[in-house]
């Protein structure tokens, strides 16, 4: 569950963000699209498919993070809002009763920038060791502990520089949850957050977004961050192997998000059963432990004309848009057992009326 510090943070990065002042209102004829950096790759990609099929209609779509994409939907400055991290019934409640739509899975993927010596192949790590290069309690990368994890790899004597997300991230979200769930350190200590307080003796270098994150990295030999698997193929970084709930060390790549979301202890039944987490990777063996829901998220109160629309793109997104060219060719995973389009219609005119749809009392 989010905590109260987080929905703080969401509401006052959402200001610095400043979503008001890069997207016109979501009530205009252009639909706004904004939140998650790390589903960005995917949304982009939908609006674009979406425009060429359905001439007239323009997405604007932006990425200032998860923490403002919520508080964009909240407050009605976008028509849908993007977001890596699921939220309780109480907190969408707290946020005006926002509506949380899933449209696809993606895995947050550690990466380093180490010497051309140690190789392209992937660092391998596990949840505690991952922790003590993030709070700064391992300090250079030739650890013993690190090394007796990757025997026959060279690894330099070089400090460890963490770079993390400054702004409240859905991504640190999900890798938080992930480093709480295999560190009880970690777990007491920092928490899972989406804007946490990183330990002091990190000295983290804080950047805001998942492109300035893997600028970041990119220019440093030294430095470790963390992206979702869509940026991850452009980034041309060392990305980190980490051991799952079934003790697996296991490479990040789209089957292995996919994994990630089988025997999880029953169907997940749209959309309410992806409201959940899947860090660790459950059962399978080959299921990446760092996976998460992308989810839009809709607020009840836009007006049925501007509700009607996003209806039809969700629908869109949902069928056709989880093609293999919008989803795994990104980076990205279709979602599972998703009904067909009438009733995909049918259930999202249930949960999204629009506000002319409001039932009045005579008198």
């Amino acid at each position: 569950m989010a905590t109260l510090h987080s929905l703080r943070l969401w509401t006052a990065l959402a200001f610095m963000a400043g979503i008001s002042g890069i997207v016109p209102s979501a009530h205009g004829e252009e639909l706004i699209l904004s939140g998650s950096s790390m589903l960005y790759p995917a949304n982009l990609n939908w609006a674009r498919g979406y425009e060429r099929t359905h001439p007239g209609v323009r997405i604007r779509v932006a990425a200032p993070g998860s923490g403002a994409g919520i508080a964009g939907t909240s407050e009605g400055d976008v028509s849908i809002g993007a977001s890596d991290i699921y939220l309780s019934s109480r907190t969408l409640a707290k946020k005006g009763n926002i509506v949380l739509i899933p449209v696809a899975l993606e895995g947050v993927v550690p990466v380093v920038n180490l010497p051309p010596s140690f190789g392209r192949a992937p660092l391998r790590l596990d949840g505690p060791l991952l922790s003590r290069l993030l709070s700064g309690r391992i300090a250079f990368w030739d650890d013993p502990r690190i090394i007796r994890k990757n025997p026959g790899r060279s690894l330099p004597h070089l400090p460890v520089l963490p770079v993390v997300r400054a702004d409240a991230s859905g991504t640190t979200y999900l890798l938080t949850d992930y480093l709480a769930h295999t560190c009880r350190w970690w777990r007491d200590n920092v928490g899972r957050e989406p804007l946490p307080e990183w330990p002091r003796r990190a000295k983290v270098f804080a950047v805001s977004g998942s492109r300035a994150l893997v600028s970041a990295v990119r220019a440093r030999e030294g430095t470790i961050g963390y992206v979702g698997l869509g940026w991850l193929r452009r980034s041309k970084l060392v990305p980190v192997a980490l051991e799952n709930d079934a003790r697996r060390m296991v490479a990040p790549s789209v089957r292995a998000i996919g994994k990630a979301a089988e025997r999880r202890g029953g169907r997940m039944v749209f959309p309410d059963g992806f409201n959940r987490s899947l860090v660790g990777g459950g059962k399978d063996p080959g299921a990446w432990p760092v996976t998460g829901v992308e989810f839009w998220m809709v607020s009840p109160d836009l007006p049925e004309a501007t509700m009607d629309r996003v209806r039809h793109l969700a629908v869109w997104v949902l069928t056709r848009g989880q093609a293999p060219a919008y989803t795994t060719a990104r980076g990205f995973v279709p979602l599972p057992d998703l009904p067909a389009g009438p009733r995909l219609m049918r259930r999202l005119k249930e949960i999204l009326p629009g506000n002319s749809f409001r039932p009045t009392t005579a008198g």
